[in-house]
């Protein structure tokens, strides 16, 4: 049994107002459409409750492989200002990992410069925060087509 301790820090500026880059956090669809991890994954939400006190229930992995549980805890909600929510990260029964999630807005002249910061703890060798960066990269990648997309459409 080990556990490795990680820090995730990503920084990125999206070419969108703070409201709308809150609401890619705060709205079930628009996270189902950027946290989808790819066609050969399945993804689904068990529950959504964007509230502090609230969490999110959801469940994902690759189509015939593990299953992973991941649930959120709101701790604090200020829109288009900060989240913090608690996490943890389950692989059938075992924990993966556990931690906090503090997500900050601010306006900049081409948009919104948001911050994401991930600490937590990796257990037993089955995640590890290498892991967590590249699937937050992926996912903050992924969030920016789904901005562009919404003001194309708005």
């Amino acid at each position: 049994m080990s556990i490795e301790y990680g820090t995730v820090d990503i920084t990125r500026t999206f070419a969108a107002p703070a409201a709308a880059v809150f609401s890619a956090w705060s709205q079930q669809a628009a996270q189902e459409a950027w946290g989808d991890p790819g066609p050969d994954w399945q993804m689904r939400f068990e529950r959504f409750r964007f509230t502090v006190g609230e969490s999110d229930l959801c469940r994902f992995g690759p189509r015939g492989g593990p299953v992973y549980l991941n649930e959120n805890r709101y701790l604090q909600i200020l829109p288009e200002k900060r989240i913090v929510y608690a996490s943890l990260l389950r692989e059938g029964d075992a924990l993966t990992f556990a931690g906090t999630v503090v997500v900050t807005f601010e306006a900049v002249p081409d948009g919104t410069r948001m911050r994401l910061v991930e600490q937590g703890a990796y257990f037993d060798g089955r995640d590890r925060a290498e892991d967590h960066l590249a699937g937050w990269q992926a996912m903050l990648k992924a969030m920016d087509h789904y901005l562009r997309q919404q003001a194309r459409a708005a």
